[in-house]
Parts: C-alpha cells; sequence; structure tokens
C-alpha cells in the first residue's frame, strides 16, 4: 500500500511539475500581430488596425511599445473595441493617453465595452467625453459616414448583443433608441463595419448572414485567458461559460465576417497561458464579386 501511495505522489508531483513548466514557458506577455486579409465589396484596398480589451496594461512606458507597433502596421486608421479601461479603477488616463497617441498616427473609432459602460454608473461620469478630448472618435450606439481610400465606408458601435437590446438595455426606451440605431447604421449603400464589443451575435449565435452589416470587430472573450494546447479551447469565457472553442479569429458568414481579437489585458488577475496579447492588422482587398 506505500508502495503504491508513494507512486500516486510521485505521478502527482509530475503532472504539477509539467503543468508549472507549461504555464512559466507560455505565459506571454509580448504583444503579438495577428494579420489577415480579407476581400470586401470597397473599390481600393485598405488597412484597419484592431485593439481590444486593454483593461489598463501597459506594454512599455506610457504603452510606448504597442503604439510603436501599431505605428509600424501603417493603418488606414484604428478601431478600439471597449473595455479598454477597468470598470473598477477610477483612474482612466491609461485608456486616455494611449488614444491621444493613437490618434497621432491617424482616426481612432472608439466603442464602449461592458467596463466602460459600468464605469459610468460606478463614477458617474462620461468616458466618451474624455474619450473625445484625447481626439478619439466615439461610438456608441451610433456611426459615421466616412471615405477611407476612395471607399466609401459607414463606421458603427455598440456595446451588447446586437438585435436583442432587451438582453444589454433595461428600458423601453433604451431598447427603442438601440433597435433605432440598428435600423438606421444598415439602411445605406456603403461598406459597413460594426464595432461590437460583444461577438456572442456572430459568433456563437451565428447571425452574421441575418443583417445588412459587412464587417463586425469583436473582442470580450480574451481568447478564453488560457488556450489549451492542441485541442485550440479555452478555460473560460464570460457569459459563455467554461472550456469554449469559439475565442479568436476570423468567422465567416456567406458574406458578412466577424473578426474577434483575444485583447490584450485581463479584467482578473489571471495570467494569459498560451495567450498572447495580441493587435489584429486586417488588410481588406476589393472582391471581384
Amino acid at each position: 500500500m506505500k508502495k503504491f501511495l508513494k507512486i500516486v505522489f510521485y505521478v502527482l508531483l509530475t503532472i504539477v511539475l509539467i503543468t508549472g513548466i507549461y504555464i512559466v514557458t507560455h505565459t506571454r506577455n509580448d504583444v503579438v500581430v495577428t494579420k489577415y486579409q480579407l476581400e470586401a465589396k470597397i473599390k481600393n484596398s485598405m488597412r484597419i488596425v484592431q485593439l481590444t480589451d486593454l483593461h489598463n496594461a501597459e506594454f512599455g512606458e506610457d504603452n510606448s511599445e504597442l503604439v510603436q507597433l501599431v505605428r509600424e502596421q501603417k493603418p488606414d486608421f484604428i478601431v478600439l473595441t471597449g473595455d479598454m479601461a477597468n470598470k473598477d479603477e477610477e483612474d482612466i488616463s491609461v485608456a486616455c493617453n494611449l488614444v491621444k497617441q493613437l490618434a497621432g498616427i491617424t482616426k481612432v473609432f472608439y466603442c464602449y465595452g461592458n467596463a466602460e459602460k459600468s464605469w459610468e454608473k460606478n463614477y458617474q461620469r462620461n468616458f466618451g467625453e474624455a474619450i473625445k478630448k484625447s481626439g478619439g472618435i466615439v461610438l456608441d450606439r451610433n456611426f459615421e459616414d466616412v471615405e477611407v481610400k476612395g471607399n466609401e465606408l459607414r463606421i458603427g458601435g455598440y456595446m451588447g448583443y446586437y438585435n436583442a437590446p432587451h438582453m444589454t438595455e433595461k428600458t423601453p426606451e433604451e431598447q427603442q433608441k438601440t433597435a433605432a440605431f440598428e435600423s438606421s447604421f444598415e439602411d445605406t449603400s456603403r461598406y459597413k463595419i460594426l464595432l461590437d464589443h460583444i461577438p456572442t451575435t456572430w459568433v456563437d449565435w451565428e447571425h452574421l448572414d441575418d443583417f445588412s452589416i459587412d464587417l463586425v470587430f469583436s473582442g470580450h472573450y480574451h481568447g478564453g485567458m488560457l488556450q489549451f494546447p492542441v485541442t485550440g479551447k479555452g478555460l473560460y469565457v464570460p457569459y459563455i461559460g467554461w472550456f469554449p472553442d469559439k475565442l479568436k479569429g476570423v468567422f465567416k458568414g456567406k458574406d458578412a465576417v466577424c473578426v474577434l481579437s483575444s485583447g490584450l489585458g485581463s479584467e482578473y488577475p489571471i495570467p494569459r497561458v498560451n495567450n498572447a496579447p495580441e493587435i489584429v492588422v486586417v488588410d481588406l482587398e476589393p472582391s471581384n464579386k
């Protein structure tokens, strides 16, 4: 019996050691650049950089390393898809300083995440005004019509579950406001880009083909924080649960596409194992359709 217990002890010890080594060697803080090339109904090629879920993290002093990485990509514009700050930290200077620096590179479009919404409730202040003062274009159930490299675009922003406002907005008035935004956003022949912090509608419910939208940028899932090797599954995703398999990447419908980034930081003190912080680069090329 003692011999059996001794064997069990050493087996468990080996498993713990291997797990510990794996966590240490695969916990990365260096930002990676993930690139996707997509066809789109546009006239001319253009490049978009996405940042999401910073959660007040810093890469280099005042995020100098992160800004330099973005600058090196030479984007035509930048999209920030929410949760750049933390809901329970009143100081939002990290997010504001980052937006200010990025706005010195090109236009920055910023949509709220659930952290920004909660922050406003916690501190009774307008988060968007701080971002506007830093040079960002804030999209919170509104949109901007812009021309980029000869392409007519409509860029909109929303935090919640698209076409399911009852899951995000509490009052009938707010739900009607959201429905009005969605209807007016889709009512155009322009190429439509939606910044939607929560990807559930597009990735898990697979509604990409149900609305007149061309391209969606999302975050929120944090890549599952810990990504298991081989399986590609993550540990946990907010509102989805344990061991999800749709964590990041490009999800395609018949015409529309959702780009889901695993983001940069974490709201909780959990290491990002096998899941490096990332910025996303999307190169849109004119399709032949």
